[in-house]
């Protein structure tokens, strides 16, 4: 049995980075089945826009525990980086709505069924959302924004979607990444369900889910108690949103696009500074666009930080050619 949360949701985030309130759409929050009305000073500057750039809205939105990262703000600061118009307080709206309606169809005792019953209902039946596989590479499809407009996009987003509409519902669910692909896990143990939301909200059985991270050969005959604990595991919040951005980043690529592929990378490097192999991208990306100072910056760090025995000769070779390019530069510039 599902049971909805009381005292703990996370509410709107406001693009000042300032305290999180129990406020959804024109004041309401949900408690159980009551709902009630907030009262709010109004807040400069005005809801929607801040003085803040974008980077610096996401790096607010991520500056706390996993637990409390709101998916939706994250993402959605981080689509204001390509859409500076773009409201995230109207959109986080929009999602509240959504879960307005799901728990709207929920009794006070429903189960998981229940629950996932009416998440399809709402979502995919009513709204229409599903996977765009047809432009799979479009970065429209990671960004959350666009994902509410168009109605399709790829896995990750839609699981962050289907994730944050169950949390304004008042059900807590989880992301499980796959490979090559991203879903998400409804109640816990034996019971668990798995979703599909790219698949219209299909259900996957757990063997499904671990055949496609291991392969068939490798799960035959497999204790799947054992593999299901090692290998189906909640997603952390942050994985989630590096992820989202590693898709974006690919897209951009795939587009030529590098500055936008760049900005994806800086987010991701803010998620995970420790990330190697982003830091080692996001120097490829600096030179790419010409910012062959940052791109020093960026080496020298991996450098740094590569484990002992490491292959870095391709990365000290980058660096001196970098440091060779930047040293005429100055040379060249009037005094």
């Amino acid at each position: 049995m599902l049971h909805h949360r009381t005292g703990t949701d996370q509410g709107l985030q406001l693009p000042d980075g300032g305290s999180r309130m129990r406020l959804f759409w024109v004041g309401c929050i949900f408690s159980g089945h009551r709902v009630v009305i907030t009262k709010y000073r109004k807040q400069p500057p005005v809801l929607g826009s801040s003085s803040l750039t974008p980077k610096e809205n996401f790096a607010r939105a991520i500056r706390c525990s996993d637990d409390e990262i709101n998916l939706a703000a994250a993402s959605l600061y981080a689509a204001s980086n390509e859409f500076p118009e773009l409201d995230v307080v109207a959109y986080q709206g929009r999602i509240a709505q959504f879960g307005a309606r799901v728990e709207s169809r929920l009794s006070a005792n429903f189960t998981k069924y229940d629950f996932v019953g009416a998440m399809h209902k709402v979502l995919f039946e009513e709204a229409g959302f599903s996977g765009d596989s047809k432009s799979y590479f479009d970065p429209n499809n990671s960004h959350l924004n666009e994902v509410i407009d168009r109605l399709k996009g790829n896995p990750v987003a839609l699981s962050i979607l289907y994730i944050e509409v169950a949390r304004v519902a008042g059900v807590a669910i989880d992301g499980i990444a796959l490979r090559k692909h991203f879903v998400v896990g409804v109640g816990s143990g034996d019971e668990r369900m798995y979703v599909d939301p790219f698949h219209r909200g299909g259900l996957l059985s757990r063997k499904e889910c671990i055949t496609s991270i291991l392969g068939k050969e490798r799960v035959k005959n497999g204790d799947f108690d054992a593999l299901e604990r090692k290998f189906l595991n909640p997603a952390k919040k942050r994985a989630m949103l590096r992820r989202l951005f590693s898709n974006l980043k690919v897209a951009h690529e795939k587009h030529k696009a590098y500055e936008l592929a760049l900005s994806a990378s800086e987010r991701i490097q803010l998620l995970d500074p420790s990330n190697l192999r982003n830091l080692s991208e996001l120097a490829h990306l600096q030179t790419k666009v010409g910012n062959f100072g940052d791109a020093v910056d960026s080496l020298t760090q991996f450098l740094e930080r590569a484990p002992a025995g490491s292959n870095t000769e391709q990365a000290e070779s980058a660096l001196r050619k970098l440091k060779a390019i930047t040293t005429r530069g100055s040379e060249d510039s009037p005094e």
